[in-house]
């Protein structure tokens, strides 16, 4: 018994295991039943992915030259998702559901640093909770679902928050024993009795470069929790162990300095578009406004579902009221009323863990809610945290109510299926909630037909198409990506956008999509109208081929009547004809 207790972090692997393939199955049986279209995000980011799948076709580790290229190849975003995603492309191909295997990988990561946490904090029942409760968050199932750099995010930012917490509950435990010895049995964590403070130390600092290397805003959700763990140190005149964290902090701009010393300019005036001007345009609260600071906290009962919120809350009021803790803390199943100083010891234990989970959570919060541009998935990274709170809650039930607890299980996994997937299949209904996520069962849409006829027309030249539309079909995103597919023979680009350039626009390209109906995202209408017409009306351009999308309206593909330039191959000689339009070379 006692040496069972000892190393619960091990002898829950097997459950935890078994709830990441159960995950995992979940995640590639939707992926099965959905064909949607990647919009713009998704479709952007997939096309990084390409462009470092095909830089390391031919790397040159030593060569300063081809790094600097490499961290150009992604200028607004650090690319530690494209990089990690690029071997699954080489092992399963190129196409949108083999890239979002990598979601296994950083679920994997996410269940083991929750379940780390919940072991470290509390004990095993609460981490195995916690990880089948990020499971079953609708906040979190739709980022999983979907080619998104937030899923990323919440995994390594819950990855060094788990290092940093081991961290920190090992000097606590040293403190407690009153000196310092290496190796020691120091907590539930059994890496803690053989890594030492340094070897944890370090893996901050490894997990904090990666977090900053999957997205700028890791830092929202990291900087208070580090800074707090700081000023502990600093009050427990702990200078060894200060100097640990700063030296981890140092030690991770190895990992992410070079990347945004390259591209901090054009990540700079990135941010500016992401932020402020997206705010504008999408009409966010003013953050002099209380909607701005409320609108996280509306937004939560979605994020998390009301089964999964109400009922750990009905646990703690249970806990509160009825002023007992079971032996829960040690891992048994064990509800009997306990003596005083145990409930004290328990409740004081608790009370600090859920303290420094709420400093990480009410941070982040408030960090996140300085971004003037609000959307729901910019907070997915403090929902794991969220999880572990909320398992607490539902472990504190009496044993008498084991029924809720699973039958809350069931509810949410039913919620979790009606929110994924819309009966009968192969309807189209758009989502009213912020917890769905619909696999799109229905008509497919013509992006491959497309890029196949610009190839078959232009075979010998790498071609642009102006896109007209922008939907979350049809943009310019998505047109690229799959132009992109295809061997990087076909680009995609967004025109107009300006009235000034809108003649510019018209010479410039030989090809053009338009589309009936909706014109989806366009800031300025009249240029986008004026361009239109040129091409539809004008006299340059000739309808190509048309196809009929599964909205009814009509997409069409315009070419110029006389090609800019066009390549020829000329028969039984080792050459080829180029002509434009006003010469023959």
């Amino acid at each position: 018994m006692i040496g069972r207790n000892r190393r619960p972090w091990v002898r829950g692997l097997p459950a935890l295991g078994l709830l990441w393939l159960l995950g995992a199955i979940a995640d590639r049986l939707w992926f099965a039943l959905d064909h949607s279209i990647p919009s713009w995000d998704q479709a952007d980011y997939l096309t990084g992915v390409l462009n470092y799948w095909q830089a390391f076709q031919a790397p040159q580790w030593f060569s300063g030259a081809w790094w600097t290229q490499l961290w150009q190849l992604s200028s607004k975003i650090p690319p530690l998702v494209y990089i990690t995603t690029a071997p699954f492309v080489g092992l399963f191909g190129a196409g949108a559901d083999q890239s979002t295997l990598v979601n296994l990988l950083f679920s994997a990561v996410l269940l083991g640093s929750v379940y780390t946490i919940g072991v470290c904090l509390f004990t095993l029942p609460v981490a195995l909770w916690a990880a089948g409760l990020c499971l079953l968050m609708p906040g979190l199932y739709r980022v999983r679902l979907d080619f998104l750099l937030d899923f990323p995010l919440a995994a390594m930012v819950t990855l060094c928050f788990a290092c940093l917490t081991v961290w920190r509950e090992n000097g606590k435990k040293l403190k407690a024993q009153g000196r310092i010895k290496s190796g020691s049995n120091l907590s539930l964590y059994p890496l803690s009795s053989i890594l030492s403070e340094w070897l944890l130390a370090g893996a901050i600092a490894l997990t904090l470069g990666l977090a900053l290397m999957v997205k700028q805003p890791a830092l929202l959700f990291l900087f208070v929790p580090l800074v707090w763990a700081g000023m502990e140190t600093i009050g427990q005149r702990a200078w060894m162990r200060l100097l640990q964290l700063a030296l981890a902090i140092c030690l991770s701009t190895v990992i992410w300095v070079p990347w945004y010393r390259t591209n901090w300019l054009l990540m700079l005036s990135a941010t500016k578009r992401a932020t402020i001007d997206s705010a504008i345009a999408e009409h966010d609260p003013s953050l002099l406004s209380l909607d701005a600071w409320t609108y996280y906290l509306k937004a939560l009962p979605g994020m998390i579902s009301l089964p999964l919120l109400v009922v750990p809350l009905l646990g703690f009021l249970f806990f509160w009221r009825r002023s007992r803790v079971s032996c829960h803390c040690a891992g048994e199943a064990d509800f009997s009323p306990k003596t005083k100083s145990y409930r004290q010891h328990a409740y004081g234990a608790s009370r600090e863990a859920l303290g420094w989970l709420c400093l990480y959570g009410i941070g982040a919060y408030l960090l996140s809610s300085l971004n003037v541009n609000k959307d729901d998935r910019y907070v997915v990274p403090y929902l794991p945290i969220v999880a572990l709170v909320l398992a607490y809650g539902i472990t504190l039930l009496p044993k008498r109510w084991l029924l809720l607890q699973w039958g809350t299980v069931g509810v949410a996994i039913v919620l979790m299926c009606s929110n994924l997937v819309a009966l009968p299949l192969g309807s189209t209904p758009q989502a009213t909630s912020r917890s769905q996520h619909f696999a799109y069962t229905g008509d497919s849409y013509p992006h491959a037909q497309i890029i196949e006829s610009v190839i078959r027309a232009a075979p010998y030249l790498r071609s642009t198409i102006g896109v007209l539309p922008s939907t979350g079909q049809i943009n310019q995103h998505n047109v690229n990506y799959y132009g992109n597919l295809q061997n990087f023979r076909v680009y995609g680009r967004q025109v107009g956008t300006r009235k000034s350039q809108v003649e510019q626009d018209q010479r410039s390209l030989s090809w053009f999509i338009t589309k009936t109906a909706d014109q989806g995202s366009i800031r300025q209408q009249d240029s986008q109208v004026a361009l239109v017409n040129a091409v539809e009306r004008g006299t340059d351009f000739t309808l190509h081929q048309s196809w009929m999308l599964p909205d009814r309206s009509t997409l069409k593909l315009f070419r110029r009547s006389i090609p800019l330039l066009e390549v020829t191959p000329v028969i039984g000689e080792e050459k080829s004809e180029v002509r434009t339009q006003n010469s023959k070379l």
